[in-house]
């Protein structure tokens, strides 16, 4: 039989968490995978459906951040074809700091296009066919 503790009894400090990356205490774990991959990669476009792929989001998730983002003008969206394709917008007040960000706390690997490649110089290998993206965020 088990011990019936008395509701006096103070209770147990909580474990102790992981440490909280700064991406993570900013950003909801959507909002870094798409801004990882705009702000990271500033002068690429990417569609919608290659976003949800690369972020690993939902559908719903990443097309509700893709929205809010262009709403705000942080990006740009454009259409070609039957295709949205979303970008940094360069002209946004915040870019650069957006950029940096990004290239600090969501940065793409391996094979990642830094904006600032000083931040770590031949530490990411170049992509190969078989290689698959990788979002490393902390």
């Amino acid at each position: 039989m088990g011990t019936i503790k008395s509701p006096n009894t103070p209770h147990e400090a909580a474990p102790a968490t992981a440490h909280t990356g700064l991406a993570d205490a900013l950003f909801s774990t959507t909002q870094q995978r798409v801004l990882g991959l705009l702000f990271g990669q500033p002068g690429r476009s990417f569609y919608a459906n290659e976003l949800i792929a690369l972020t690993g989001g939902g559908s719903g998730a990443v097309q509700r951040e893709l929205a809010r983002l262009a709403h705000s003008g942080l990006i740009t969206q454009q259409t070609i074809g039957r295709q949205k394709h979303y970008q940094a917008n360069a002209s946004a007040p915040i870019f650069g700091e957006l950029c940096a960000i990004a290239s600090k706390t969501m940065s793409l690997a391996p094979g990642g296009h830094c904006k600032f490649p000083h931040l770590w110089p031949g530490q990411i290998p170049p992509l190969r066919r078989r290689d698959r993206w990788t979002l490393v965020v902390g």
